[in-house]
């Protein structure tokens, strides 16, 4: 049996097969489908065996310069199916600095001393009493005050959630470009059992949205927003609760994504989220460290 490590251009990737590995291992995520991957980004990969195992390497070229990178709506590249020993890992990052010039993702395993971590929340969605008396006290009483008030609809248009989206934080989130939510939409379009979208109304009017990515067993929190009276009301937090519900005891997690801006992080812990640890790289070739080095001067200058 081939058990050799290979670096594999996107074009002599057997998708079947590819998609067949997502598809039986544990450990994937939604996002290492083929179709989600070719939906934001070109991609590479390398691939262990007769695809016994994988990682996707999302690549764009600049200048010259090859990068890996980490696309919009994709949290992390995952190393999925076998698990790969010590020895294979840095194999995986040594194919990782020879084919690319400069490296800014994210993965679910430790390739290189040089990564750093990072924290995701996750909830499990086990029964749904036991998960509300884990709900912090302040979230109980702002989803208590004004839950019976609010309506909750599904499958409603994207679209409408990508524009609240922006219109409260497309200033704060400038990466997040035109043609990234213009692919969200066309996907969820295109793969409509793969996504849910919420909005939460108030006097038939549009107060929050929220969409997540439903797949291998997990709810990925994508995008979320309230009006400015949704968030007086508590408008995610009566949304999110809402798909708490409706997933629970049916083997799936929610998965928050995660954020490094405390008052998030805390939002997130409000609902009893625990901790999951994923890494950081950020690497430069020696070829092109001075004249990043010399860039980056002249910014300061």
């Amino acid at each position: 049996m081939n058990s050799a490590l290979t670096y594999i251009k996107y074009k002599d990737i057997d998708l079947v097969k590819w998609d067949k590995l997502v598809d039986s291992s544990d450990n994937a995520l939604i996002f290492c489908f083929s179709w989600y991957m070719n939906a934001f980004c070109s991609w590479d990969a390398i691939i262990l065996g007769d695809y016994d195992g994988a990682i996707a390497l999302p690549k764009k070229r600049k200048l010259g310069v090859k990068t890996l990178f980490q696309p919009n709506f994709i949290q992390k590249c995952i190393w999925f199916g076998k698990n790969l020993t010590a020895d294979e890992e840095t194999v995986v990052w040594g194919f990782i600095r020879n084919n690319f010039h400069r490296v800014n993702f994210n993965c679910n395993i430790r390739l290189a001393k040089t990564s750093s971590d990072r924290v995701n929340q996750i909830l499990p969605l086990t029964d749904y009493d036991s998960i509300r008396s884990g709900y912090s006290k302040s979230l109980t009483k702002n989803i208590n005050k004004h839950a019976s008030s609010l309506l909750v609809k599904e499958r409603l248009s994207v679209k409408d959630t990508i524009d609240l989206y922006e219109a409260a934080y497309g200033d704060l989130n400038k990466q997040l470009t035109l043609v990234s939510y213009n692919a969200l939409g066309k996907l969820s379009v295109s793969h409509p059992e793969s996504f849910l979208n919420i909005h939460i109304v108030y006097e038939s009017k549009i107060i929050g949205s929220l969409l997540f990515a439903v797949g291998k067993n997990r709810l990925h929190y994508i995008l979320g927003a309230p009006t400015a009276e949704g968030r007086s009301k508590n408008a995610l937090s009566i949304a999110i609760d809402y798909v708490i519900h409706k997933f629970s005891q049916q083997e799936m997690t929610l998965d928050f994504e995660g954020s490094s801006i405390p008052s998030v992080k805390r939002f997130y812990a409000s609902f009893g989220a625990k901790e999951e640890l994923f890494f950081e790289y950020a690497y430069i070739s020696k070829t092109l460290r001075p004249l990043y080095i010399l860039y980056s001067k002249l910014l300061r200058s």
